[in-house]
């Protein structure tokens, strides 16, 4: 019998900046509009134009859908796009540094600087990723010592 896994519930979401989103809109149309009507009047650049559409449409709807950044108990999930899921167990992290020039620097137990991209995340939640962050480090900290 299979053992069923422990649904977990995010304690904070983080959200993308409306501006990528409105972006990744944009671009997905135009090429979804551009291959419809080359398809349509039977133009072989409509099959070409088609993959990408199909495919920027895709992340579109994925970018709508989920969160940038997920914030658990015991980790951090940030997922900036289709194909980029990055996990940052708090357990491993020694010290949560500064932000600057929009990018977060972690340093983990052996000594080791992360630098993590905030490139889509919502301006007025960099702060509050920050935080909670360190909130959440000092906690497995305390516990681990």
């Amino acid at each position: 019998m299979r053992i069923k896994e422990k649904e977990e519930i995010a304690l904070i979401n983080i959200d993308r900046n409306p501006l990528v989103l409105l972006l990744s809109i944009g671009i997905s149309t135009i090429l979804d509009y551009l291959a419809y009507t080359f398809i349509l009047d039977l133009n072989p650049w409509g099959f070409v134009l088609l993959i990408p559409a199909v495919f920027l449409s895709f992340q579109t709807i994925w970018l709508l859908l989920t969160p940038y950044a997920m914030l658990f108990d015991d980790k951090l999930e940030i997922k900036r796009t289709l194909f980029s899921n990055k996990m940052l167990f708090f357990v491993d992290v020694k010290k949560v540094g500064a932000i600057k020039k929009g990018s977060l620097f972690i340093s983990y137990n052996d000594d080791e600087v992360a630098k993590i991209n905030l490139f889509g995340i919502k301006i007025s939640q960099v702060n509050t990723l920050r935080s909670e962050l360190e909130k959440h480090v000092t906690l497995t900290l305390s516990k681990r010592l």
